[in-house]
């Protein structure tokens, strides 16, 4: 197995966690060569804890990229700056893992999808909640043939924030960065759970008086799917009662022959209908493997590069939870009912099988 070229384009913020905590467990696959940021002081931070070189460590991505060979890109950073990079990433030859969400824009998300599509590079999008081991045991009991048909979905995101203590200051000035940033990923955790796309979404985004967000902290979706089921999505970043927060969301899923629900305790708890009035239930603890999230979606991309098959987030898929997560946005502005097909993925961008054949033939 060979050792893959590794690039960083981010140091600071959650690029910091690559390079402490994700990159590093595959050092043995990876060989980091360069890194690049804006800002020296995480530049060279992340570049002591990956051993990189002072002369690789960079504050133009695009010089790194235009001088230091390599066959692989990590991007981190924030998703409107990453379209010119991707660009000249693919003019290199290189295969990218880019943190979600993939762009700011849909224009910008069917570029970068085009992009990867012209150039026949490996690109995937880290969705990381997928592979969790509570969701993993989630997915698997919503697959036993018992529990039938799923008819609606409750999802609920809840923490008591503030914007000093909710992460990432610059998410919380700009509109709509709680769909962005948050909802993103429960709603491609919908289309996990459910292996369905979304038909059409309406909802409300809102914010308080007490609140210290310069945004909306609140937000509820409906969501029609392909399947027929329906789902309730609540994400509340100023809950100051039950929390559910990142890894610990609440999830009640009523299903043809019972309901699964899965909260903070990580309990996944099925209750099945027997006849009459009586029921089963069954709790249910998820595995504990240390590999699960990141280190997971990092692990299948490095197999992808060695000939195994494609990720499943690679644009063809992300393009559809992308188009949800804009739908969602134009539903909150209008107050309107919005058609996810109206935001629509070119036939060449759109078939997963189509991707991971152009990008095998560019090996």
């Amino acid at each position: 197995m060979r050792r893959h070229r590794g690039l960083l384009i981010g140091a600071g913020g959650f690029a910091s966690a690559w390079a402490r905590r994700f990159l590093p467990a595959f050092s043995d696959r990876i060989a980091m060569v360069a890194i690049a940021d804006i800002a020296p002081e995480a530049l060279n931070a992340s570049g002591e804890i990956l051993d990189i070189p002072v002369n690789h460590r960079f504050e133009s991505a695009e010089q790194m990229l235009n001088d230091v060979d390599a066959d692989v890109c990590f991007m981190v950073i924030q998703p409107g700056a990453r379209t010119e990079l991707v660009r000249l990433a693919a003019q290199r030859g290189l295969a990218i893992l880019c943190e979600k969400p993939i762009a700011s824009s849909w224009e910008q998300s069917l570029e970068i999808a085009n992009i990867a599509h012209e150039s026949g590079i490996k690109l995937a999008v880290m969705q990381n909640y997928r592979e969790s081991n509570r969701i993993r045991a989630l997915k698997k009991v919503l697959q036993r043939p018992e529990i039938g048909m799923v008819n609606l979905v409750q999802c609920r995101m809840a923490v008591n924030y503030t914007i000093e203590t909710a992460g990432g200051a610059f998410r919380h000035q700009f509109s709509d960065a709680f769909i962005y940033e948050g909802a993103e990923h429960h709603l491609d955790q919908v289309r996990n759970l459910l292996t369905a796309d979304a038909e059409w979404v309406q909802g409300v985004q809102w914010n308080q008086p007490w609140s210290t967000f310069g945004n909306n902290p609140c937000l509820l979706l409906t969501i029609g799917m392909t399947t027929g089921a329906v789902v309730h999505y609540e994400m509340n970043h100023i809950d100051r009662g039950h929390q559910n927060g990142w890894h610990k969301e609440y999830y009640r899923i009523a299903c043809e022959g019972g309901t699964v629900t899965l909260d903070a305790n990580d309990v996944i708890r099925v209750t099945l209908h027997v006849s009459g009035e009586r029921e089963e239930v069954e709790e249910i603890l998820p595995d504990t493997d240390s590999r699960d999230g990141h280190f997971a979606q990092i692990g299948t991309f490095l197999d992808w590069l060695d000939g195994g098959p494609a990720p499943v987030t690679v644009p063809a898929d992300n393009l559809r939870t992308m188009a949800l997560i804009f739908a969602a946005v134009e539903a909150t502005h209008t107050g309107q009912r919005v058609q996810v097909a109206d935001y629509r993925i070119p036939a060449h961008l759109a078939s997963r099988e189509q991707q991971s054949l152009t990008a095998a033939a560019s090996d």
